[in-house]
């Protein structure tokens, strides 16, 4: 089964949305059902980039030993990207968006 970032159910109703505003080249609903699949993956991969894509080694580091503790708590989590400047919501809005806005206007996000 595949990790995702942010819970499968919440990125499958944001794609939903975004399908139901789009006339889609598709011929079947297994096709419909693949393009699905494929862009909430897509999501959760550029999602996933944009948190961690631009962590320093040392940031990565300590990010996985966060990881690694068995005693590791939401605040920790939240006091990491505090510490390192990153608005994690934020940034999960922003990714979302773009996504949102580049599937709409036709482009490849899968």
């Amino acid at each position: 089964m595949d990790n995702y970032l942010i819970d499968r159910e919440t990125l499958g109703k944001f794609v939903d949305e975004l399908i139901n505003r789009r006339a889609l080249p598709v011929n079947s609903p297994e096709e419909l059902n693949s393009l699905r699949e494929e862009s909430i993956k897509s999501l959760d991969d550029k999602i996933g980039l944009a948190i961690f894509g631009n962590l320093t080694e040392d940031q990565n580091t300590e990010f996985n030993q966060l990881l690694d503790r068995t005693d590791a708590e939401e605040s920790d989590y939240q006091a990491f990207f505090d510490k390192i400047g990153l608005d994690v919501e934020q940034t999960i809005t922003d990714t979302m968006n773009s996504f949102g806005e580049e599937f709409l206007a036709g482009g490849q996000n899968v």
